[in-house]
């Protein structure tokens, strides 16, 4: 499976205090083993614990209250605040890791400042089910962030608030995270799911807030799903769904399947990162066994299909007319004739009636990154054949 994604929002349910981190350890040693441990942790990194209000254990249960930690980096400070956070039947490993049934953290803050780009984040619980903290030593000998962040079966952030100074609040209802197998400590397959990203008008600056609406939108309630799956022994990823979606607005499907993803070019993408250059050599050596797109309209094309048209002074009807004559001059750069009348014709089909549309690419054998970035710059052309991608307007 995509383990990216997954990683990513594995940081993101324990970010607060284990995306922070410090040398010595400052806090005052509550004499709980469990809670100790977790201060160790937190401190194995660059942040501190600056304090705490009590801990407490009660039938399997280690409750913090009133955790503070900080970072100060080079002019850039960051200060994290939980106001309650728990484990339920946590142990400590011989190597000093964490383990619990469940860990849960209420009331988070995170805010950031830096050169007057104030930040801050909010979530009113982060639960996570199946928790694996790895040991101070661990995250001290890796030095990165991944090092720090957890193992789990389950994560969920509920109550997001993104708050910037500069470009307005975004709410985001949940995030949730679910591993469903493993290899190793890696994730080989799992889901993501991203509910309630509100923009509103009153959070984009002015273009952003015309362009809204302008297409008779006060907000837009956006989310996001992705299930995914990785057998590293085939070298086989497959991200067999990733849907964004727009309440009123429209629905993007994809998926993708790719070879040659073994654990070694894993690996090596990994290390690579931040090196763009390095990763794209890298990625030469996978095939692309197939893709697929599909837009299911709502009626965000609708709305600009209709903006569109009132600007040029024209009906709808008439703009319609305009752009579906247009679309052969227009489709011409792509140099084959075949596959320009057949997006042409699909095209014209869902301007007239914006229902669906779908793209998909399934060539007869997989077909190597490096054959696709060889034809995309000496024959063009040659890729909708290559691929064998097919369009379809308004098909169910």
């Amino acid at each position: 499976m995509t383990y990216l994604p997954l990683r990513r929002v594995r940081a993101l349910a324990i970010a607060c205090p284990l995306l922070l981190a410090p040398p010595a350890l400052a806090f005052d040693a509550s004499g709980n083993e469990v809670a100790d441990t977790f201060f160790q942790i937190i401190e194995a990194g660059k942040a501190a614990v600056t304090g705490y209000d009590r801990v407490e254990e009660s039938g399997g249960k280690v409750t913090i209250t009133g955790l503070r930690a900080a970072l100060d980096d080079g002019g850039k400070t960051t200060r994290l605040t939980i106001a309650e956070t728990s484990f339920q039947d946590a142990e400590v490993d011989a190597d000093g890791g964490l383990t619990a049934g469940a860990m849960a953290m209420s009331g988070v803050t995170i805010e950031d400042q830096q050169d007057g780009n104030d930040v801050r984040v909010t979530a009113a619980l982060i639960a996570i089910d199946d928790p694996v903290l790895p040991s101070a030593a661990t995250i001290k000998a890796k030095a990165d962030s991944d090092a720090m962040a957890p193992g789990y079966s389950r994560a969920e952030i509920t109550g997001i608030l993104i708050d910037t100074a500069k470009d307005g609040k975004i709410p985001i209802a949940s995030v949730v995270a679910v591993v469903d197998e493993m290899d190793g400590d890696l994730p080989t397959a799992g889901s993501l799911t991203v509910k309630g990203i509100e923009i509103t008008a009153a959070s984009l600056d002015e273009d952003g807030r015309k362009s809204l609406t302008d297409l008779g939108y006060d907000k837009l309630v956006l989310g996001l799903a992705l299930e995914a799956e990785w057998d590293p022994d085939a070298g086989v990823l497959d991200i067999s769904d990733l849907t964004i979606s727009g309440a009123e607005a429209a629905t993007l499907n994809a998926s993708l399947t790719l070879k040659g993803m073994t654990r070694e070019v894993f690996a090596k993408l990994e290390a690579a990162q931040g090196n763009p250059e390095e990763a794209m050599g890298i990625m030469q050596g996978l095939e692309v066994v197939s893709i697929a797109l599909r837009l299911d309209n709502e009626s965000l094309v609708d709305r600009l299909l209709d903006a569109q048209a009132k600007e040029s002074g024209a009906s709808r009807e008439e703009f319609v007319g305009q752009l579906s004559a247009a679309l052969p001059m227009l489709l011409s750069v792509i140099g084959n004739p075949d596959f320009q009348q057949k997006v042409a014709s699909a095209a014209t089909t869902f301007l007239k009636d914006p229902q669906s549309i779908s793209a998909t690419a399934a060539p007869a054998a997989p077909v190597p990154f490096a054959q696709l970035l060889g034809a995309a710059m000496i024959a063009p052309q040659t890729l909708p054949n290559l691929l064998g991608v097919t369009i379809a307007a308004n098909q169910d």
